[in-house]
């Protein structure tokens, strides 16, 4: 980009955050890096992503230091609410529960902790082995961040999450210490959806907790998790319990029924946005074969359980299932919860995006309030591709093509349009500087303001 000094359809999505000036030109700065940049993201691309204002790299880090959280949320909660608006309420309202980590290589770093293994290993290594003579890499520490990621019936993304404080953080700050479990829960209670809307929470092994299945209860949403190993039938008789997993010991082929999943097909497309490469005649289904059964979980009640794998079943061979899945709702389809819990892998999209395309994990900062604000400012811009999507996708009602071609576009897309919104108004800025006098000296005192004074060329 050559001057890069305005968000595409700015006015109004800071209209919707009710942004001071001051706070508008961080987060203009913070929007543009992150949509035009994001693989490369650092504080120093952020200072100068405004041409005509650019600012020190220290500057970016106090701002991202000092943002208060409160009003982070405020204004997520504002795009948030005026997303979920615009949708229709009918439908299936899906949300999906997963973690995410940041790793870096930094001891200093607030909050971080390690996921390694602790202790020796009991193997004897073997001398000649080429891997005991690399050089050893330093110990790995991570952040972590508990996200929900809200699909609506019409196939927007909204996310929402929570931050994970480690027990030494807490108690250096005086804060309760909450599990991955409790902060998903807390997601599940203060989750905005329209009166009335049918919302299916799913997740993965890690999130089936009787006090996950409690908060859906409280708010009256169904669930499809991945069931853990032990879990275990009910009875009277706590030694008699038998595991759920233990039912398919004997089960054949004759046993499981085939369910077939295609791209772009199904109640749920809307929600998948496969691109067109993805659906037209070299689209790529899936199969799976399904064993289910009505079951008394111990803790759970009657639930749905349905045991899959994805190998096909030889005849008269006993069938071992891959994975168990637990549903809340006994009367939905079986084809209905298959396709529902394979929907459970957009939030691993989700986080593919965030990384990868707007840089979530780029942040080299040891303070752990500053790396809440990177990650704000890195939902808030996800939230404006999406925000994006729907003004254009309001506006192309005319033309059917172009509807189609917005209704699948993900990030990786919108920041495409975002990025040739934003040269269109960069050619257009230079043509009005460069029809003025002495145009040409503006536009490279830009240029070289832009660049920050240590790496900047003597005039």
């Amino acid at each position: 980009m050559i001057l890069g000094q305005a968000l595409p359809r700015g006015k109004s999505f800071f209209a919707t955050l009710s942004l001071p000036a001051r706070q508008a030109l961080f987060v203009t700065r913070f929007l543009l890096a992150c949509l035009l940049d994001g693989p490369r993201l650092s504080c120093a691309l952020v200072a100068g992503s405004v041409r005509s204002q650019p600012c020190h790299r220290g500057s970016v880090t106090r701002f991202l230091r000092r943002l208060p959280s409160g009003v982070a949320d405020d204004w997520l909660e504002a795009l948030f609410g005026n997303l979920l608006g615009e949708g229709p309420a009918k439908g299936t309202w899906l949300f999906i529960l997963d973690q995410t980590y940041c790793g870096h290589q930094s001891a200093a770093m607030e909050n971080g902790y390690t996921t390694s293994p602790r202790g020796k290993r009991t193997k004897k290594a073997n001398p000649k082995d080429k891997r005991k003579r690399r050089k050893k890499q330093p110990q790995s520490y991570c952040h972590c961040f508990v996200f929900g990621l809200l699909l609506t019936p019409a196939g927007l993304r909204l996310p929402v999450w929570r931050p994970y404080y480690t027990k030494e953080y807490c108690a250096k700050r005086g804060w309760a210490y909450h599990k991955q479990t409790e902060l998903a829960c807390q997601l599940i209670r203060e989750l905005r959806v329209p009166q009335g809307a049918k919302v299916v929470v799913l997740g993965d092994t890690a999130f089936d907790a009787n006090d996950l299945l409690a908060a859906c209860r409280q708010r009256r949403f169904g669930w499809v998790v991945a069931m853990n190993g032990d879990r275990v039938l009910a009875g009277p008789d706590p030694q008699a319990r038998a595991k759920v997993t233990d039912l398919a010991a004997g089960w054949t082929a004759k046993d499981y029924v085939p369910v077939r999943l295609t791209p772009g097909q199904g109640h749920y497309q809307a929600q998948r946005r496969c691109a067109a490469c993805r659906t037209g005649l070299r689209r790529k289904g899936r199969t799976f074969w399904v064993h289910r059964e009505t079951l008394e979980v111990y803790n759970v009640g009657t639930a749905s359980v349905l045991y899959s794998t994805m190998q096909e079943p030889a005849l008269g061979q006993v069938v071992a299932p891959q994975k168990v899945l637990l549903c809340s709702e006994v009367g939905r389809g079986l084809e209905d919860i298959i396709e529902l819990y394979d929907l459970r892998w957009q939030i691993e999209l989700f986080f593919k995006e965030c990384k990868s395309t707007l840089g979530l994990g780029r942040y080299r900062l040891g303070n752990f309030a500053a790396v809440e604000g990177w990650v704000n400012l890195c939902v808030l811009a996800f939230l404006y591709l999406e925000w994006y999507r729907q003004q254009a996708l309001a506006e192309s009602t005319s033309d059917p093509a172009e509807q189609r071609r917005w209704s699948w576009q993900r990030s990786f897309g919108l920041c495409a349009a975002v990025r040739q919104d934003v040269e269109q108004q960069d050619l257009l800025a230079l043509l009005e500087l460069l029809g003025q006098p002495g145009g040409a000296a503006q536009v490279q005192d830009l240029l070289r303001r832009a660049v920050q004074k240590e790496y900047r060329k003597a005039a």
